[in-house]
């Protein structure tokens, strides 16, 4: 007997001890070694290993079951064809057991061998075989009503095979076609919603007068005397057309012209769920047939027009009464406006939200039609930004996103704007709808919802690259408002700023001292905000700020300061820690002293600009890591107020150097500190390239400890090898 086989052997001797932990940890190890690649099992290993991972699969503990049907995964592939099939034939047949647990496993079982069949095109016959197997149980299973669970578990299975190995299963198309249209008219909605799923995957495989059969079987129910009367049957047949059209929608196009004008006629019944189905079926034959679905764009354009304001239980109020209800900010306010309408028997949102994403599929498959859309869609689409459901407000961010993303032009903007092309007339157009976009969401930028915000932003910074310039005039109105708003806004702004020339620049130059101010707001967002709208400025366009920095100076070295009042104490089980929110702020502020250390130069007063950096050396690990690259940089710019005051500078990094990790602390914790000491000796190092530095008696004392301390001379030597390998660096000495 091999070793391998000997391991194998007794692994399955501790997998039938009557210890569940002994067993479950002889088949954690079993799953390692099938995992291997090295691993080769003999016919008798096999048998055996088969035989009692089929067994633990009933095993009473439930974490043996389970890590025994993830075994078969990787067994798949270690053993001969005919144990694949009795794998599969035994987990066919507990599918059928009355247990329910052990039902469920054997779903998974299935699925997970499934996944791990070699393709029909490696040459293997082993799919096709295994899915002969399961195909005949399954659509059985699918066939008898007594057993719903049974049933669903089997309508899964057939979904997920379909949809992976779709076309081996060519021989069965038929059967299985034939055993899932009678599932449609099931009286349980979550098989019929299985077997949509199963025919959407199936009419993407089988042949032409197959699909032709499914299309027609589908359609031959929708219209006339035979059109069933339950509207739940109705929906159920638009979904499955939904269904095709998405998973094989490019097979649907001659079918159009019979199909569109039925799904139409549907759509206007009074059925909110109905139309959902109606609408999320025009979104796939547009992104699937846009060609095809040509002559029928203008009927689609207008349900959806319709039907992304359909609120019939909601009354929105004028835009004055609106603006005044959403100013109000008491609980009581709130709670009065939840009492007086209840979401939850309300479908219609659904509509407004199937509605905007069909206007999203319309424009992203007709770009040629994008004038149109700029006088039709887009005026309806910036009034619904109003929307009061969170998720259906998104995807109308979305689609006018889409319409922004669309209309961007290939080449520069300006150009663009200036041609007398298509492109720069949408431009104009969409200029035109600038201050529609910015009244709208003036309110929306207030709301609670951190998601809404966010779509705003994204909105806003879309529009800024499309373009850019169109929002400078309307800043101070969009910076008035609220601390979100703000941030919000000049976040937007920061993408305005390029690295290259821009007609834009004088308009943003006069704006920034005055963005600059909100460095005085008492939201720390905000002031997050305006620190990276300023950094980005510094390190893009630095001479956006240049003339400016003896305002914005103080107020930048202001936000370097740790500030007490900002550091709380949280409880965490029994201990305490503390929290200090002025953090992400401050971090800001120092990376705006490294970018200004790099192109602004010229304009810094270095003995003000060490101070905080001398401050930053002693604040939190990331503070100290910038400043410390900072301190590096000024040795080498400017030596002579560094070496002023050597003595103060050595001090916290010889404390950073030195510094010893708490026994018991986690991995992270000692890689962390291994990177701030690499960073503090590279500014020791740098230091030492300063003529006379030697004659600071602290730093000399240091150099000599570094001498003297091994794990300090191979840390410094080490950072000596890095330098020398970089021709620019100067040499560094100890002594």
């Amino acid at each position: 007997m091999s070793t391998a086989a000997f391991h194998i052997s007794s692994l399955l001797e501790k997998m039938t001890s009557s210890d569940k932990d002994f067993r479950f940890m002889a088949t954690s190890d079993l799953m390692s070694e099938l995992q291997k690649d090295s691993i080769q099992l003999d016919e008798d290993s096999e048998r055996k290993v088969v035989k009692m991972l089929l067994r633990l699969l009933e095993d009473k503990n439930g974490e043996v079951q389970n890590l025994a049907v993830k075994c078969l995964g990787p067994l798949v592939g270690k053993v001969k064809e005919y144990q694949v099939e009795t794998i599969v034939d035994t987990l066919c047949a507990n599918m059928r057991s009355d247990k329910e647990q052990l039902r469920d496993i054997a779903g998974i079982g299935l699925k997970t061998v499934l996944s791990e069949l070699p393709p029909a095109a490696t040459g293997s016959g082993l799919a096709t075989n295994v899915c002969r197997k399961i195909t005949g149980q399954l659509t059985s299973a699918i066939a008898q009503q007594e057993d719903v669970a049974v049933q669903l578990e089997a309508l899964d299975i057939l979904s997920d095979m379909l949809s992976r190995l779709g076309a081996p299963l060519g021989a069965f198309h038929a059967s299985l076609l034939h055993c899932l249209l009678p599932q449609l008219s099931s009286p349980r909605l979550a098989v019929r919603k299985r077997a949509v799923g199963a025919l959407g995957h199936l009419a993407a495989a089988c042949s032409t007068d197959l699909f032709v059969e499914l299309t027609d079987h589908l359609l031959d129910r929708l219209p006339g005397p035979r059109a069933p009367t339950s509207p739940a049957a109705i929906r159920t047949l638009i979904q499955c057309l939904g269904s095709v059209g998405r998973q094989a929608g490019h097979r649907l196009g001659a079918h159009l012209d019979r199909l569109v004008p039925l799904v139409e006629d549907f759509c206007n019944l009074d059925d909110d769920e109905l139309r959902e189905s109606c609408l999320q079926a025009f979104e796939a034959f547009l992104r699937k047939c846009p060609k095809e679905m040509g002559p029928h764009m203008p009927n689609v354009t207008s349900l959806c027009l319709q039907y992304i304001k359909h609120d019939p239980n909601y009354n929105y109020d004028s835009d004055e009464d609106e603006e005044q209800m959403e100013t109000e900010d008491s609980e009581f306010s709130e709670q009065e406006s939840e009492d007086e309408y209840s979401d939850d028997d309300d479908m219609s949102w659904k509509v407004r939200r199937a509605a905007a994403k069909c206007i999203a599929a319309l424009i992203s498959s007709r770009p040629d039609l994008l004038p149109d859309f700029h006088r039709t869609l887009a005026p309806v689409l910036i009034r619904r930004f109003k929307e009061r459901e969170e998720n259906v407000k998104a995807d109308v961010f979305t689609a006018y996103i889409v319409l922004l993303r669309q209309t961007r032009p290939p080449k520069g903007w300006l150009e663009a704007m200036e041609e007398p092309t298509q492109t720069g007339s949408n431009l104009h157009m969409l200029r035109g709808q600038v201050p529609l976009v910015v009244k709208a969401l003036q309110r929306q930028l207030k709301d609670r919802s951190i998601r809404a915000r966010q779509g705003c932003f994204s909105l806003l910074t879309e529009l800024a690259g499309v373009l850019p310039g169109s929002l400078a005039e309307h800043m101070p109105v969009l910076v008035s408002g609220r601390p979100h708003t703000r941030s919000t806004v000049i976040t937007a702004v920061k993408f305005l700023i390029s690295d290259q020339p821009h007609p834009i620049d004088p308009l943003l130059k006069s704006f920034i001292g005055e963005f600059m101010e909100s460095l005085q707001d008492p939201d720390l967002n905000v002031r997050r905000a305006t620190l990276a709208f300023f950094n980005s400025a510094v390190h893009n366009k630095p001479s956006l700020v240049r003339d400016l920095l003896d305002d914005i100076l103080p107020l930048l070295y202001q936000e370097t300061k740790i500030r007490r009042d900002l550091i709380r104490e949280v409880e965490m089980g029994p201990f305490k820690h503390t929290v200090d929110d002025g953090l992400d702020v401050r971090k800001a502020a120092f990376e705006c002293m490294y970018s200004l250390l790099e192109s602004c130069l010229g304009q810094l007063d270095i003995c003000e600009f060490l101070n905080h950096v001398e401050d930053g050396l002693k604040d939190h690990y990331d503070i100290r890591m910038l400043t410390f690259i900072m301190l590096a940089r000024l040795a080498t710019l400017c030596p002579a107020p560094v070496l002023q005051r050597v003595d103060r500078l050595i001090e916290p990094l010889r404390a950073t150097c030195t510094a010893k990790v708490k026994a018991g602390s986690v991995k992270q914790e000692f890689e962390k500190q291994d990177e701030l000491k690499r960073s503090a000796m590279r500014a020791v190092a740098a230091l030492l390239t300063i003529p006379e530095v030697g004659k600071s008696p602290i730093m000399a004392d240091f150099s000599s400890q570094i001498r003297s301390n091994p794990e300090l001379a191979a840390l410094f030597e080490s950072i000596q090898k890095d330098s020398t390998s970089a021709p620019s660096t100067d040499s560094m000495e100890l002594s």
